[in-house]
């Protein structure tokens, strides 16, 4: 029986590759598949379950923002593949690296085939939009799925959510005292997601919307992290 693929399940085996090398890493962060990021280094790399034009167009736009960029493949099947010596050819000569996941394997191990030429650590607005993003998540989201990605701003919403499910009617200096930021108050006030009420002068709750959301995504790593976190400051 065929055993049919997506393009997240190659997300793992490259996370994990990373990370022992010692990158922090992040699924879905402004567009891109995956970022690594170590010290100062920013990594890019974009996945897709089979090589095409499309993969080598976003791994080109990426390099506006790091020369570090690598394109993601299951690795080929059959030792005489005619067509990988010539992706790789083009992938050198665009100057970009090739990683290859052994998806048909039950290790399923990522191995880094090509480094990209490049070694110019970029500093433009784009590179820093996307590690300040990927450096402000705590939970992670798998690249290449389909599901709704949690942003760092999300992830701070949750996080209030949490506190105000376990805690009742708060402040905002009593959530920064819980860990919460410093645009707490902000998130409160101008209650973008309509999670958060009024509960009186400088006091917020978790609305009805909040409590919903809350109940109908328990399941997400993303809520169940925070809710850990928001029982751990009741003990």
């Amino acid at each position: 029986m065929k055993t049919t693929y997506k393009e997240s399940d190659m997300y793992k085996p490259i996370r994990n590759l990373l990370a022992e090398q010692g990158f922090t890493v992040r699924g879905e962060v402004k567009g891109c598949d995956i970022t690594a990021i170590k010290e100062d280094v920013l990594w890019i790399v974009e996945m897709k379950l089979s090589a095409n034009i499309t993969l080598i167009y976003q791994a080109m736009e990426r390099q506006t923002a790091t020369d570090w960029v690598f394109v993601a493949i299951p690795r080929p099947k059959n030792a005489r593949d005619k067509t990988f010596p010539k992706l790789k050819k083009l992938i050198k000569k665009l100057q970009l690296g090739l990683i290859t996941v052994a998806l048909d394997s039950p290790m399923k191990q990522a191995e880094i085939i090509i480094f990209p030429v490049g070694k110019d650590n970029k500093n433009n607005k784009k590179t820093n939009l996307i590690k300040k993003e990927a450096l402000a998540r705590t939970v992670d989201t798998t690249g290449g799925s389909q599901t709704k990605v949690n942003t760092a701003f999300r992830e701070r919403c949750v996080r209030i959510a949490c506190l105000l499910e376990a805690n009742g009617a708060s402040s905002a200096k009593e959530l920064n005292k819980l860990g919460c930021e410093k645009d707490t108050y902000s998130l409160l006030y101008n209650n973008i997601l309509g999670w958060y009420k009024k509960a009186g002068k400088g006091l917020f709750d978790l609305s009805p919307v909040g409590h919903e959301y809350l109940s109908e995504n328990a399941t997400s790593s993303l809520i169940i992290y925070y809710r850990m976190q928001a029982q751990k400051h009741l003990t």
